[in-house]
């Protein structure tokens, strides 16, 4: 049986081929695609259920565009009245549908609906999305997945790997903002402080970094 990372792939090639680029998982959204100024939010699902109509309309208000991405149903499932109910559920709400066809991974769209709003975009979405380098693996939410707070302890390691020990001096290397609080809330155990305003990897920080 199919799984939903496996609908990632041909998703993000679709996009691609549109001339966006893509990434996966930035805040709890399987796929976020970008063109220019342009951000669209998409959802990966074997089916299509009430579940993740509610989860793309959560998603809806961050980006510019939302699609739910699906195996292809039958011919008797988009006959039945359940689904047609749920099309027009998806027009009514201005968001697209993207059917997958599992037997040859072609990809095609369904009734593709765009969204008469404009949200403002979450400037978080935005960090994560440029932070990131195809580090993610849409639909793979129960894995552990890179966010902007990870990939930023992971320069702040790099740089105590280069005995840049100041905060101040850390910040100016790598631009990170929050370089203060990511070293004093220590999430992942990586970093400790020598007393004297200096901080240092500890043994786990080093592990995890390759250091």
């Amino acid at each position: 049986m199919i799984k939903e990372t496996e609908l990632f792939q041909p998703v993000k090639q679709l996009f691609e081929s549109l001339g966006y680029e893509v990434e996966a998982e930035i805040e709890h959204i399987d796929i976020i695609a970008k063109k220019d100024d342009r951000y669209i939010a998409i959802e990966l699902k074997k089916e299509l259920n009430i579940h993740v109509i509610a989860q793309i309309l959560k998603r809806q208000t961050l980006t510019d565009e939302a699609y739910i991405a699906i195996l292809k149903p039958t011919k008797k499932v988009m006959a039945s009245v359940t689904f047609k109910d749920k099309i027009l559920i998806l027009k009514r709400l201005g968001i697209g549908l993207i059917f997958v066809d599992k037997q040859t991974v072609i990809y095609k769209e369904s009734e593709v609906i765009l969204p008469k709003k404009k949200y403002k975009k979450k400037k978080r979405l935005i960090d994560t999305f440029q932070a990131l380098n195809n580090e993610n693996i849409g639909g793979s939410s129960q894995t552990k997945r890179m966010t902007l707070y990870k990939k930023q302890a992971m320069s702040i390691a790099q740089c105590l790997g280069q005995d840049i020990k100041k905060p101040s001096q850390i910040k100016n290397e790598t631009n990170i903002e929050k370089t203060y609080s990511i070293l004093y809330k220590n999430y992942y155990h990586w970093f400790e402080s020598l007393g004297n305003g200096q901080y240092q990897l500890t043994a786990l920080g080093k592990k995890d970094n390759n250091i």
